[in-house]
């Protein structure tokens, strides 16, 4: 039986002309905005970003104009606020007590970028008992740099629930936005790209009065069906196959990995949509209120509801069942794998 997996920022990266186009545009203007990247799961948003800043870090006027620092929060373990300080800051003292740089840079994820700070130890323990203020110190260093730069968080929403001064009492994701609209709206320091998958998360900055003019939302969807087919054919799946992929799984580029992988591509799709009927089965297994509002959904129903019905929406989404995207006000299946399950579900159930 196959396992669903999900791709990572370096999967297999197939051309996305306008988005990448759209992202170098972004770049290029002066820091004005923090730019929100969101999407599906798996729809492909560090992977764009990280081709399209590969391909900028190798010509030279980039190089010359430019640095980047880039935060990948996926797979880390944060709790409090010392693991968010250890995130951007080393300790590392010379023999004479001097700094040996301002910040450290790393090789992260196969692009020449900035990683963390480089501070004394007494300094990064004045950050972790509050006596000094972190944001103030990068800022500082960022402005001692000639260049502009650019400052990437991939699934930022990770630090939601961490807070500086103990339970509810002045959230880290709060000071990170204050910090970023500084970098960007006020000093034209920085462009700070925000990646995020949870649409939620999305929403409650899109619904932040302090972030209204500040900010700029950019979706990263599945590719169409175009597209997806001329992937397939590229790769050398036959025409006649090529359709009758992407007529049942879309342009999910996990998927299409999955099946240009496998020596019978068919077969793992039928393998791939049994695993999505079961995972359906078992979401709205003795649950009447999320089966009424995906059988609304089979039926093509437009399913954005008021607030009483946006909670089974977030449950099924976050399930990986639903898409929510609260910048177009839209609800949707996750995938076309997702809506086909679903309606076999209930055209079973109604015979």
């Amino acid at each position: 039986m196959i396992q669903l997996k999900r791709g990572d920022p370096v999967m297999k990266f197939w051309d996305r002309e306008k988005e990448a186009d759209d992202l170098k545009k972004h770049i290029k203007s002066e820091p004005n905005a923090i730019l929100f990247v969101y999407g599906p799961k798996s729809s492909g948003k560090s992977t764009l970003l990280y081709q399209v800043v590969k391909k900028l870090s190798k010509r030279k006027w980039f190089a010359q104009k430019y640095d980047v620092y880039w935060y990948d929060l996926r797979g880390k373990m944060i709790s409090s606020y010392k693991d968010v300080v250890d995130i951007f800051f080393r300790t590392e003292d010379t023999e004479a007590g001097r700094f040996i740089s301002s910040v450290e840079r790393e090789v992260n994820i196969g692009l020449p970028v900035f990683a963390r700070f480089k501070v004394k130890t007494a300094l990064k323990n004045e950050f972790y008992s509050k006596l000094a203020d972190p944001f103030e110190y990068m800022e500082a260093v960022l402005r001692k740099s000639r260049k502009k730069h650019i400052v990437v968080f991939d699934e930022l929403q990770k630090l939601k629930e961490v807070y500086i001064n103990g339970e509810n009492q002045r959230p880290v994701v709060k000071e990170l936005f204050n910090f970023f609209v500084r970098l960007t709206k006020v000093l034209h320091l920085s462009h700070v790209i925000v990646m995020s998958s949870d649409t939620f998360f999305i929403e409650e900055v899109y619904c932040d009065s302090t972030l209204k003019n500040t900010s700029r939302y950019y979706l990263v969807d599945f590719f169409d069906d175009e597209t997806a087919y001329n992937i397939l054919v590229s790769e050398g799946i036959d025409k006649k196959t090529a359709n009758e992929i992407v007529s049942k799984s879309g342009g999910v580029p996990w998927i299409l990995e999955e099946i240009l992988e496998s020596d019978k591509p068919l077969e793992t799709l039928k393998e791939l949509y049994d695993e999505f009927l079961s995972k359906m089965y078992e979401a709205i297994r003795n649950r009447e209120d999320l089966k009424a509002l995906l059988k609304r959904a089979a039926s093509g129903e437009n399913l954005y509801y008021a607030d009483e019905e946006i909670d089974k929406v977030k449950e099924l989404a976050e399930k990986e069942i639903l898409f929510y995207d609260p910048i177009n006000r839209v609800v949707k299946f996750q995938t076309r794998l997702d809506e086909l399950a679903a309606k076999e579900l209930f055209e079973n159930a109604s015979r």
